[in-house]
């Protein structure tokens, strides 16, 4: 075996590893006898065949390199990194300098080594608590919209107003010419809620069923399709129906209907207890993270590598786009409504990818000084309100089963217990 080491920042660690027959024999052996296993080798059984029949098999020896190569890197890597005793942060960029069987091998790693952390002084730190509080306002904005979800529709014959639904058959040119999906049947339009764009709702006010309209109206700059955006369009509209909705009565009967009050008191008690624990929720979240920045800028941390950071922004963009669809949203949408590409967020996303870093890190090293940690009763039992939960879907089931999960669980207590610690501390 021989080892090039190089260090291009104090951030990047380059490792090429160059492997001799004899050091790589062993794992390509045991991919052989893996790829037995599972493919059919005539006149052997399953398992049983030799390494030269298996590389005749499989369509030469160069198979049986590509089934080893994971094998032998992970544990040649490895074993290089402990013996330099360096934090690995994400996963090490690998790539194949050499591989012509029946030799040996020769391969690139490059890693990014996770910077030193020296803690500021926790003492030193303020950060301001505020007042976390449900007001009357709160609470009756949260009836109003349950009016709302319970709103009753009944057909009217007369033209509609501002707060019914009107039900129309539309469509949508531009320079007269149908533009793609502009035709609607039944587009149910709540008028007074802008849901559509500036200016239609008005043109709808005062129609009603059997009525037709032509009009025209310009799209908005930030429209989120983006052939539209900007662009005046001609609508044309057919009114088939028009339901008046009407709105449930504040009274005990509305409270009881809901299911979890009797009395319209007891359901604005409710309310405002529920957006009570909600608003301290927030507000010690938000402590919490507050004490983390600030500690974050009292501390000493050494440089995160371009690569580390470029992947914690991706994670970052991963994410968003995860959001997006849960809300019922195309990614490609909402990135043609901001008019830029999962680069440009990426790219946006750096500095704030690289501060998560640094906020993960010091968390870390906090977690460390206080010896903090989960414990495995309180990653059970937090193991056990999941499997509770997704009792009657197996393949979630299986997965919460997995090791991998059990450290993610792990890993998460670990840091909200950090995070608690920190602000406890803060607040003294």
């Amino acid at each position: 075996m021989n080892i090039v080491e190089h260090k291009p920042s104090s951030a990047v660690l380059e490792l090429t590893i160059e492997l001799d027959r004899a050091d790589i024999e062993r794992d390509l052996q045991h991919a052989a006898k893996h790829l037995s296993e599972h493919s059919n080798v005539p006149g052997f059984r399953k398992g049983t065949a030799p390494y030269d029949v298996v590389s005749r098999s499989v369509g030469g020896e160069a198979k049986i390199y590509e089934e080893a190569i994971q094998s032998i890197v992970g544990r040649t890597l490895e074993s290089e990194i402990r013996e330099r005793n360096v934090g690995v942060a994400g996963q090490p960029e690998i790539s194949i300098q050499k591989m012509v069987p029946p030799f040996g091998i020769t391969y690139k790693a490059v890693i990014s080594i996770l910077p030193s952390a020296t803690l500021g002084d926790v003492s030193s730190i303020k950060v301001e608590k505020k007042e976390a509080s449900a007001t009357d306002k709160d609470v009756e904005k949260v009836i109003t919209n349950l009016r709302e979800m319970h709103a009753k529709e009944s057909l009217v014959e007369r033209p509609a107003g501002r707060g019914d639904v009107a039900v129309l058959d539309l469509v949508v040119a531009h320079d007269k010419v149908v533009v793609e999906n502009g035709t609607s049947k039944d587009f149910k339009l709540t008028l007074g809620e802008g849901g559509f764009i500036p200016g239609f709702e008005e043109q709808i006010i005062g129609l009603k069923a059997g009525d037709k309209k032509e009009f025209e109206l310009k799209f908005p700059d930030e429209y989120y399709e983006k052939f539209l955006a900007g662009k005046p369009a001609q609508f044309t509209v057919s009114v088939t129906q028009v339901f008046e909705r009407i709105l449930p009565e504040l009274n005990d009967a509305f409270a009881k209907d809901l299911g979890h009050a009797h009395t319209m008191e007891d359901l604005r008690k409710q309310i405002r207890e529920s957006l009570q624990h909600e608003r301290e929720r927030e507000e010690r979240e938000r402590f919490e993270m507050a004490a983390m920045d600030e500690l974050v800028k009292h501390s000493t941390i050494g440089e995160f590598s371009d690569q580390l950071i470029v992947a914690e922004a991706q994670k970052m963009v991963a994410e968003l786009e995860r959001n997006v669809k849960e809300q019922g949203m195309r990614f490609e949408d909402y990135l043609s409504s901001i008019k830029k590409s999962k680069e440009d967020l990426a790219l946006e996303c750096k500095p704030k990818a690289e501060h998560r870093l640094k906020v993960s890190l010091v968390g870390r090293e906090f977690g460390k000084q206080e010896n903090i940690s989960a414990s495995e009763e309180e990653v059970a039992k937090e193991l056990g309100v999941a499997k509770k939960t997704y009792q009657h879907q197996p393949e979630l089931l299986a997965r919460l089963e997995s090791p991998e999960y059990r450290d993610y669980v792990r890993n998460m207590l670990t840091s909200r217990k950090i995070f608690k610690t920190l602000a406890e501390k803060v607040s003294q």
